[in-house]
């Protein structure tokens, strides 16, 4: 078990349960230390089945290691509530299920870093 007991709570949510049956389906061995939807996310881009921008690669890779409370104030989900990104109870595969996740942290990162687009 990982030194983050924080991430337990988190990862017991809906969408992270999801993304877990996910992950084993694709034989990938759980982290409990990181959120298992971030997870999903960071798989998809390393067995090529999602291409993303650096930025993205590196913040993703960045939020396996942030600590609970950073992760939930990056989505924006107020203590107590569910990270629930629009549609992911209809994704039917594991890939769709991480582009959707991957979409809504590019979205939170337009947010959160003013200077992320900011070239284009």
């Amino acid at each position: 078990m990982g030194m983050k007991k924080g991430m337990e709570p988190l990862n017991k949510m809906p969408v992270n349960q999801k993304a877990r049956r996910m992950l084993q389906k694709s034989g990938e061995e759980l982290n409990t230390d990181s959120l298992h939807c971030v997870q999903l996310a960071r798989w998809a881009i390393d067995s090529g089945h999602a291409m993303v921008e650096y930025d993205v690669d590196e913040t993703i890779k960045a939020m396996m290691t942030w600590r609970p409370a950073r992760i939930m104030n990056f989505f924006m989900v107020a203590a107590g509530e569910e990270y629930s990104p629009d549609g992911w109870e209809r994704t039917r595969d594991q890939y769709e299920m991480a582009l959707l996740i991957i979409e809504d942290i590019e979205e939170k990162m337009v947010i959160h870093f003013p200077w992320y687009r900011s070239a284009e």
